[in-house]
């Protein structure tokens, strides 16, 4: 499996705006950057060779030979704006295996906050992205550059068959009303165009629960319960298209 970015640079931040994992076909050489820009060249070809789409909270990704402790303009990066080959870690080292049957094809990582940034839970970061999402759908200006850290929800494009929603726990309707909203968009527009819309949910709090407070697992972000991600993400991807499923938090 390759990961492939786009990275972009707005008002001095760093966005992973686009992001897809390539499936390789069994004994297949890993494929180049020229190679993967074909299967995405156009809306007919993504239509083709997108098999869907895992949500997740905000990327914190780095191209390969770089170091993730450093931002890439410090690092004299030069491919913004430019698909380069990505580092496969953290959360995404997860689909690794639970991807059969997607063999020479794509998967698209979407993130609610395409920020790129280890510490994006920090107040004055929360504050601020909540303060954009309010404005998100005025002529005013945001904080974070509109275009490169936030969906056009009304546009948005999903190509392939299911959404898989693994952004996790922290979306906080009390204290972040509009970041609530704007979540609350995406899961309702990709719902209405038909999507197989599924998701880990904690067993104790169920399926509704999960929906109604847009709680929804992510692969790492389950703490000290965080082997039982394997088997929930096991029979997540068990069925094609994916299923919903729960995570045991009780026994």
């Amino acid at each position: 499996m390759q990961y492939f970015g786009k990275y972009d640079v707005g008002f001095g931040k760093e966005f992973l705006v686009e992001s897809y994992l390539y499936v390789n076909k069994e004994a297949e050489e890993d494929i180049s950057i020229e190679a993967f820009e074909e299967l995405i060249k156009n809306k007919k070809l993504k239509k083709k060779n997108i098999a869907g789409s895992v949500f997740m909270y905000n990327p914190f990704v780095y191209p390969l030979g770089y170091d993730q402790k450093k931002d890439l303009q410090m690092q004299e990066y030069d491919k913004f704006g430019e698909f380069d080959e990505l580092k496969i870690e953290r959360e995404i080292t997860l689909f690794k295996p639970l991807v059969k049957g997607y063999e020479g094809q794509l998967v698209e990582i979407r993130n609610l906050f395409n920020l790129n940034s280890h510490n994006i839970d920090t107040s004055e970061k929360l504050m601020a992205l909540n303060q954009d999402a309010e404005l998100l759908n005025s002529n005013q200006l945001t904080i974070f550059d509109k275009e490169m850290n936030y969906h056009d929800v009304p546009t948005m494009d999903i190509n392939g068959k299911f959404v898989f929603f693994a952004w996790g726990t922290k979306i906080n309707k009390k204290e972040f009303l509009y970041i609530y909203n704007y979540a609350q968009s995406i899961y309702d527009k990709c719902v209405q165009m038909q999507k197989k819309v599924c998701f880990v949910f904690k067993r104790t709090t169920q399926k509704p629960y999960a929906i109604e407070h847009l709680q929804f697992l992510n692969p790492v972000g389950v703490g000290r319960y965080k082997s039982r991600m394997v088997p929930a993400l096991k029979n997540v991807f068990s069925t094609n298209p994916p299923q919903s499923v729960f995570f045991d938090d009780i026994t």
